[in-house]
């Protein structure tokens, strides 16, 4: 198990590292085109010199989207929530009708295997117990190919059922 988890972790790296490769160039040519190297190090130099004015400007701003939010959201649903659309419920009778009927069919297609698979059960045992005989007479002999073509022709069923 281990090696498995090894394997799947060497994988990850490796695509990882191939994104990694291919996404760098790119990044340094915009990161060269706009000076974010310099802005970067600007900011954080106005930054460590001011840290209650950053404070309150990232919160400020965290607070001005989560209200835009809400109010977009409550905007939103609020318009949609006076008219619930009750006739596309209803135009999902059929649909949940077919899935019950596709259910139906996968039951009995189960049953059906497990009877079939059952019955190769006991015709297996039956011929092992007819070849296990130490004198076996035609009646046996016959009865052991009949059986024998039985169990064959269960088995090919359920190797294309499968």
């Amino acid at each position: 198990m281990k090696s498995l988890k090894k394997a799947l972790r060497e994988g990850r790296l490796r695509t990882h590292e191939k994104i990694r490769s291919w996404l760098k160039p790119k990044m340094e040519r915009v990161g060269t085109r706009f000076r974010l190297a310099a802005r970067i190090r600007l900011a954080n130099r106005i930054a460590g010199k001011h840290p209650k004015r950053t404070f309150g400007c990232v919160v400020g701003l965290l607070l001005i989207a989560l209200a835009g939010n809400l109010a977009f959201t409550s905007l939103y649903a609020g318009g949609h929530q006076d008219k619930p659309d009750v006739g596309m419920i209803a135009s999902l009778d059929p649909v949940f009708d077919g899935f019950h009927k596709i259910q139906e069919g996968k039951t009995v297609q189960r049953n059906t295997l497990q009877e079939l698979a059952d019955k190769g059960v006991a015709i297996k045992r039956d011929l092992d117990s007819l070849i296990r005989l130490p004198v076996k007479t035609h009646d046996d002999s016959i009865n052991i190919i009949r059986q024998y073509n039985r169990l064959e022709t269960i088995v090919k069923s359920l190797k294309n059922q499968r």
